[in-house]
């Protein structure tokens, strides 16, 4: 497991004026969990290059040696999380837990795909499911990724987290049931038969309802003509 050391030094002030003002000074506020008391930070903006080397990894032992009024201690950390500028990018504030080198810890960790699948090659498809595993080690044990060698699998295979190998020191948390990758079968074209197509151009064409006759009304009969009255 690799470890870095970063000098940070310890602050009293805290509140968004004072992240700000130190952000002008070319610092970033920081802070440190964990078992005790928090630990408020602040770390010389050139300090992050080896955070940037590393990806901001939160899978590295960060010894801080943090510097203060009563001197000087070297704390062994995980990065926890970190906030950018939406604009610039710039790391404005970074949270790191405290670990103890004779605890485990519980984390995830990348997985690494390796190879070309047969099925791949045959027309399928490599799909991934599992992009990090939770393991659970001690901090010198902690693996850089875990790595998913998808050589062999041909159309219908898939890696499950129980086929993964990993050292004697390190324990999978994740389900072993859970799917890591699989080779999904190429997609076929439906096949599309001619009475399809022919419905399709030869639309069926619903005919008007015929009119019925309208009805004969009765004719009336002519009306008789009065009788004249004899003189």
């Amino acid at each position: 497991m690799e470890e870095v050391r970063i000098k940070v030094i310890s602050r009293e002030e805290t509140g968004t004026s004072k992240a700000k003002g130190l952000r002008r000074q070319n610092l970033v506020p920081a802070i440190v969990y964990g078992k005790g008391a928090n630990i408020m930070l602040k770390i010389d903006r050139k300090e992050l290059k080896y955070l940037k080397q590393h990806h901001f990894s939160e899978n590295i032992i960060l010894n801080l040696e943090i510097e203060s009024q009563k001197g000087s201690k070297v704390v062994p950390t995980l990065l926890k999380d970190y906030q950018l500028n939406p604009l610039t990018e710039e790391v404005i504030h970074l949270d790191f837990i405290r670990v103890s080198m004779k605890d485990k810890v519980e984390l995830e960790i990348p997985v690494e795909i390796k190879g070309e699948s047969k099925g791949v090659k045959e027309g399928g498809s490599l799909e991934r499911l599992l992009w990090n595993i939770k393991v659970k080690c001690l901090p010198k044990d902690i693996p850089e990724n875990i790595v998913v060698d998808v050589s062999d699998l041909d159309i219908g295979d898939s890696i499950h987290i129980s086929d993964l190998a990993v050292s004697k020191e390190v324990e999978i948390v994740t389900d072993s049931k859970e799917v890591v990758v699989t080779v999904a079968a190429p997609v076929k074209e439906e096949e599309v038969t001619e009475e399809a197509v022919a419905a399709v151009e030869e639309p069926e064409v619903i005919k008007e309802k015929p009119k019925e006759p309208a009805e004969e009304k009765p004719k009336e009969k002519p009306k008789e003509k009065p009788k004249e009255k004899e003189k």
